[in-house]
């Protein structure tokens, strides 16, 4: 393949950020299939690069937060290869420096604005950028998601914005598992609800009154019951192959990732989780949501935080469903049936 231009997109973020960034990457990778498009991602977002497995597209992983090495060699290989358009999908401070020293560029932005007249770049800066799209997360109204304001950024591609997966890589489902309900622990939730191990057997065997199986998964973090989970459901560790098979029609899959998990929640009846980087995996095959929008709102401040921040993030289909989680146990319950049963 003859490829000419060189096109760069800085997204070294998270995998929930990464994936309402696809549609808009998807725009740029169908525009440029003749020219080399290199994708910055960061290391939490490493084991997802096989979305990005087109013949003309490579992926660099650096850090979250980039480290001063990363910044000088990004500054360097700017200076000394002939690039022709930068899409900063990623909203750092560090990006939008660079379009005053490489004005020959084509830069297309996502930029910030916030209360208190907080402007990421400050206007100076801005009129640097060849075209940008504001998230404006200071307006007290509804705003478009950034999956939205990315493809705003994009749209003069030409190209349709439906995000399609490459072919994905095959996981080892020797269980054979179907009809299953997948749900997403994460702890850290959990016990701002107050919420225990007693509750957490209690949700999964409601699950089982509307799907035949449940896959469990959970975050990485120690976890004082992983003893109780061996004991109470099935077992199967992705990382080591140690597997524990009971009785129960409960499974979890324990340090699952990458297109194993993506398979997992491609192939759910429907994905039950708190908001995050799984109601976003799940998106991107427009798959049935529960999403657990947990908010703690003790000041009218917090209320507009949380507002926004489901405007921005929001997926916006038919198959996507939302309650807001209490610590009343039986009050959460009684919602996520509402939404189970449809």
């Amino acid at each position: 393949m003859n490829l000419n231009k060189k096109i760069i997109i800085f997204k070294n973020d998270a995998v929930g950020d990464l994936v309402q960034s696809l549609p808009a990457i998807n725009n740029i990778i169908n525009h440029n299939i003749q020219n080399e498009i290199l994708i910055y991602l960061s290391e939490r977002s490493k084991n997802f690069d096989f979305l990005f497995n087109f013949k003309n597209v490579k992926v660099k992983i650096v850090k979250y937060n980039l480290t001063i090495k990363e910044k000088i060699k990004i500054f360097y290989d700017l200076l000394f290869n002939s690039i022709y358009s930068i899409y900063i999908l990623t909203p750092k401070n560090f990006y939008f420096y660079l379009p005053f020293f490489f004005r020959k560029i084509k830069f297309y932005a996502i930029c910030l604005n916030s209360a208190n007249n907080y402007k990421r770049p400050n206007i100076f800066l801005r009129k640097y950028l060849y075209k940008y799209s504001i998230n404006d997360r200071g307006t007290h109204y509804k705003r478009k998601s950034t999956m939205e304001l990315q493809n705003d950024l994009t749209k003069d591609l030409n190209f349709k914005s439906d995000y399609t997966l490459p072919n994905l890589p095959s996981y080892n489902n020797s269980l054979n598992l179907k009809n299953y309900i997948y749900f997403h622990l994460k702890l850290e939730n959990f016990k701002k609800l107050g919420w225990g191990y007693d509750e957490l057997k209690k949700l999964l065997n409601e699950f089982l009154n509307y799907s035949d199986n449940v896959i469990l998964t959970k975050d990485i973090e120690n976890d004082e019951n992983l003893d109780s989970y061996k004991k109470d459901f099935n077992f199967i560790d992705f990382s080591n192959g140690e597997k524990k098979i009971n009785n129960s029609k409960i499974y979890l899959y324990n340090n699952i990732s990458g297109s194993d998990l993506l398979n997992v929640i491609n192939d759910s009846y429907i994905v039950v989780a708190f908001h995050g980087m799984m109601t976003n995996l799940a998106s991107i095959n427009n798959n049935r949501v529960l999403d657990l929008f947990l908010c703690e709102i003790n000041s009218k401040k917090d209320y507009m935080r949380y507002k926004n921040a489901f405007y921005e993030f929001k997926p916006n289909y038919k198959k996507y469903d939302f309650i807001v989680p209490s610590k009343n146990f039986d009050k959460t319950l009684r919602k996520m049936r509402y939404s189970l049963k449809k």
